[in-house]
């Protein structure tokens, strides 16, 4: 992999927002999520809100060949645009986005995640999260639950306190706010 290509798609993802805002994770909280992923080394992420496939090259771009990244996306055009971002990142990590929703898809999924980033429809957390455990992709102990919280976000507003004290119990780092 060229990291100097994930990096200029990246740049590119961050300019073409034409000065208005855009739902991506930007430099600052996407520095935590490249510091997580350089620290627990995952080998298999599953990623619930791609959008345009900004922190998928972010995470993907870290991680060597023989590792993958699934990321689900509702939005059918911003899943074609995150496959063609994807693509010209050049990355070594196997990395696929699923167009559909989240929920209808995980159930679907084969195998365990050792990472679960959520960054999509904050009130459906507690289902996306159900129907993981359901699927049985998030049983292993060393699974990493990360949702980088923006700016005042409380997760009690998102998820069941029971639910938020089991995902921290089932986690080695707490990224909630």
């Amino acid at each position: 992999m060229d990291a100097s290509k994930a990096e200029r798609v990246l740049r590119e993802i961050e300019g073409s927002s034409g000065g208005r805002w855009i739902p991506i994770i930007g430099r600052r909280r996407g520095q935590i999520l490249v510091e997580h992923i350089r620290l627990h080394r995952p080998w298999r992420i599953l990623e619930v809100g791609t959008f345009v496939g900004y922190s998928t090259i972010l995470m993907a771009k870290e991680l060597p060949a023989g590792t993958e990244v699934i990321g689900i996306e509702i939005d059918e055009d911003e899943a074609e645009q995150a496959r063609a971002n994807i693509e010209a990142a050049e990355l070594e990590a196997d990395v696929t986005v699923e167009t559909g929703d989240a929920l209808e898809i995980i159930p679907g999924l084969e195998g365990e995640f050792d990472m679960v980033f959520l960054d999509a429809d904050k009130w459906e957390y507690y289902n996306y999260l159900k129907n993981m455990a359901r699927a049985g992709t998030i049983e292993g102990t060393g699974m990493h639950l990360l949702r980088l919280p923006e700016e005042g976000m409380r997760v009690g507003r998102y998820l069941p306190r029971r639910l938020h004290a089991r995902a921290i119990r089932a986690q080695d780092v707490n990224l909630f706010s």
